[in-house]
Order: structure tokens, then C-alpha cells, then sequence
């Protein structure tokens, strides 16, 4: 009976010749190539040398098999030429799928030839663990490849982009054309830009920066926008805006970020280079509020707290301005008349409305109003527009941080 160990060392010699060596790749090359569906037709040469290269590493491991695995030179540059073309890891895949097809036929093959003494079960056993451990192996490398250099021409990509945006938000030393093609392309003279800060609250929530962009602008009927990492817990984004929209926020509780984890802010500049500068400052400005200690909100649009974010640069002024303002009003006991005075300012109903509409004695309000008045001293509606926003600077930097529940019961 014909030796396995020794029938499979002079198979290897045989295998060896070039001329079996180049047919052998070229069947491969072609099986890959086969339909198109691979768009490596322009690089055959390097596909038949890879080829080429792991059928010799594999041949040398039959008669040296405990020689540890490495991935030939030549199928380490289609791997970092598929991530330079920015090609996916599928078609990677799809090319040595094929191509362990091809040596799965080729296989059969051998072994139906083979000498009828052999063993044929356990030669076709052999040749299925030792392929699919090399095709193992090779993928595993090859796709560790691909995403190291992925990452590496993003993160160039990246800075590059963040360097450029950099400077059109601190010297504008950059033209618009400039500025246009870092952000592959993003129309910088249009009528209107909308950009959106989002800060992590958490390191573990940095990952969820990019999906809560794409929530926003999803949210606002925009399907694009351009992305800016600046690192750290921050990234932002630019949309095209054709006119100003009338509302920001909306509904935008509803795009399913945690505030606990993620808070965006927004803001809306107008035409050009200056108006997408513009935008990008009014929503970091913006932040100011959104990451107070009351706040609890997931978006946050600068349109909604321009008055807040003013005071907010004075912190001392502002605090004095609110208690002042606020008077006996401001103490913790009187959360509920201040929610009560807060509804009654920006509501057009009477007070017996607001009490119906809320479920609520309509006594109850006026004597919640009554008491409000008592301890400022005055009238609500005198000076209204002062007392809605040194409420509005209370409730985000000076009361207890709590989740706002709106409960005037």
C-alpha cells in the first residue's frame, strides 16, 4: 500500500514546476475574476503572483509541517490595496472564497488520480484540514490588514479634514473651494448651513456620537451630512440648508438618544463661508446650557437658549441676576410655583384654562399664582420676559439637579 507522507512529498515536487505552478494560477485568478463581481480585473498580475506565492508556501508545509503559518508577501498588498481603493472586506472575502473553491476542485481531482492503493478518505481529509486551516489563516491576517490600513487612511483622512474645518473656524484662512473639497464636496455657498455639536457625556459613550448625528438630521428631514472628528468626547457635522427652518427642535425628544449619554446641540448660520463658521460657534455656544447640571434635554438648539447662553458667559452676573429677579421665588421649596408661574407666562390661557387643561382646581393655580406674587413682590406679568429667563437660568444652573417631571399637581 502506497506511503501517504511519501505520495504527498512527491506531490509537492511535481507541484513545483513552473509550468504547473502557472496553470495552477491562472485557473485561480480566473475562477475569482470570473464574473466581474471581483473589480480587481486590473490587478491579474498581482493576483497571479499571490497565487503563485501561497501555492509554494502550502507545498513547502507538506514536507515541513510544523513550519509556522505567514501571509505571503503578495496577499498582504491586495489586502492593503482593496482598503486604498476603499473596498469592503466582503469582496476581500469574496476573493478567497473563490479561490478555496478552485483548490477545493482541485483537490477532488488529485485524489480521484491518486494510486488506487492509497488512502484515498484519509488524503482527502488531509487536503480539506490543511486548506481550510491555510484559508483560515490567510483571511484572518489579510483582514487584519485591511482594517489597520482602513483606519489609517480615516484617521488621515480625518485629520486632515479636522486641520481644514480648524482653520476656517479660527482664521478662515481658507477659501471656500478649499474648505469644500476636505469635506468631499459639501456645498459651502448656499443659503444656509446648519451645524450640530455632539459631546459624549461619558468616555463609553463616544461611540454612539456618530449614530446620534445621523438621528438629528434624520429627525430634521436631512439625509446628509458631513461628519468632523476633532477627538475627544466631541464630533460635529455640517447640513445644506436651503432657508431657515422655523423650528429646530421640534420633536426631537423623539429621535431615541439618551440624554444621560449623548446631548447635541444645534445651531443655523446663512450664506457661505461665514454662515457655516457662524453655525458651528452658535451650537458649541449652545453647550454651555445643554451640559448644565439642569438640564436634561438631548438636543439642544442655540435658537432656544440665545438669551441663556448670553447671560451664561457671566456666571456670577447671571447668578445674582436670577436670585434678584427671582427673589423668594428662588428657594428649594418653591419648585412647584415656579413650574406653575412657567406655564401661566408662556401660555395665552387664562389661569381657569391653564387649571382644566391640567386637570387641576382652577383655585389651586390662582392660589399658586397669588403665592408667586407674594414672594416677588410684584405682578407676573411685570417684567415677564426677565422672570422667564432667570427662571430659565435657575432651572439649569442653580436648582438641584433632578429630572423635570412637570407634575403641578
Amino acid at each position: 500500500m502506497t506511503d501517504l507522507a511519501a505520495w504527498l512529498a512527491a506531490f509537492a515536487d511535481e507541484q513545483r514546476r513552473p509550468d504547473e505552478v502557472a496553470r495552477w494560477a491562472a485557473s485561480t485568478a480566473d475562477a475569482i475574476l470570473v464574473d466581474g463581481e471581483v473589480d480587481l480585473a486590473d490587478l491579474r498580475p498581482l493576483l497571479l503572483k499571490a497565487v503563485e506565492e501561497h501555492w509554494y508556501a502550502f507545498l513547502d508545509r507538506i514536507t515541513v509541517p510544523d513550519a509556522e503559518f505567514e501571509l505571503v508577501p503578495s496577499a498582504r498588498t491586495i489586502a492593503l490595496e482593496a482598503a486604498r481603493r476603499h473596498l469592503g472586506l466582503p469582496l476581500l472575502l469574496k476573493v478567497y472564497q473563490r479561490a478555496q473553491e478552485e483548490s477545493w476542485d482541485f483537490a477532488v481531482q488529485v485524489v480521484r488520480q491518486a494510486p488506487r492503493d492509497l488512502d484515498h478518505e484519509a488524503l482527502l481529509v488531509w487536503f480539506w484540514t490543511k486548506a481550510t486551516t491555510w484559508f483560515g489563516s490567510s483571511v484572518e491576517q489579510s483582514v487584519l490588514i485591511h482594517q489597520t490600513e482602513t483606519n489609517r487612511i480615516r484617521q488621515r483622512g480625518d485629520a486632515r479634514r479636522f486641520e481644514v474645518v480648524s482653520q476656517a473656524l479660527g482664521t478662515r484662512s481658507v477659501s471656500s473651494a478649499e474648505l469644500s473639497a476636505a469635506l468631499a464636496g459639501h456645498p459651502i455657498n448656499i443659503p444656509g448651513h446648519l451645524a450640530l455639536v455632539a459631546h459624549a457625556l461619558t468616555a463609553d459613550s463616544i461611540e454612539q456620537l456618530e449614530a446620534s448625528l445621523t438621528a438629528v438630521t434624520r429627525h430634521a428631514g436631512h439625509a446628509r451630512s458631513v461628519l468632523v472628528r476633532p477627538g475627544g468626547r466631541e464630533m460635529w457635522a455640517w447640513v445644506a440648508l436651503g432657508d431657515r427652518p422655523e423650528s429646530l427642535t421640534g420633536s426631537m425628544t423623539e429621535t431615541g438618544i439618551d440624554p444621560t449619554t449623548v446631548r447635541v446641540t444645534l445651531g443655523v448660520g446663512g450664506s457661505g463661508l461665514d454662515g457655516f463658521v457662524a453655525a458651528h460657534l452658535d451650537a458649541q455656544a449652545a453647550q454651555r446650557v445643554a451640559l448644565a447640571p439642569g438640564r436634561h434635554e438631548p438636543v439642544t438648539a442655540y435658537d432656544d437658549v440665545a438669551a441663556l447662553v448670553l447671560i451664561a458667559h457671566d456666571p456670577a452676573a447671571a447668578e445674582r441676576f436670577a436670585r434678584t429677579t427671582l427673589r423668594g421665588l428662588a428657594d428649594p421649596p418653591h419648585g412647584r410655583l415656579r413650574e406653575t408661574v412657567r406655564e401661566v407666562l408662556t401660555s395665552a390661557e387664562t389661569a381657569d384654562k391653564i387649571a382644566e387643561r391640567l386637570a387641576i382646581h382652577k383655585n389651586t393655580i390662582r392660589y399658586r399664582i397669588t403665592q408667586a406674587e407674594g414672594l416677588l413682590g410684584h405682578p407676573l406679568r411685570e417684567r415677564a420676559g426677565d422672570l422667564l429667563l432667570a427662571l430659565d437660568y435657575h432651572d439649569a444652573f442653580l436648582a438641584t439637579p433632578t429630572v423635570k417631571t412637570h407634575s403641578f399637581r
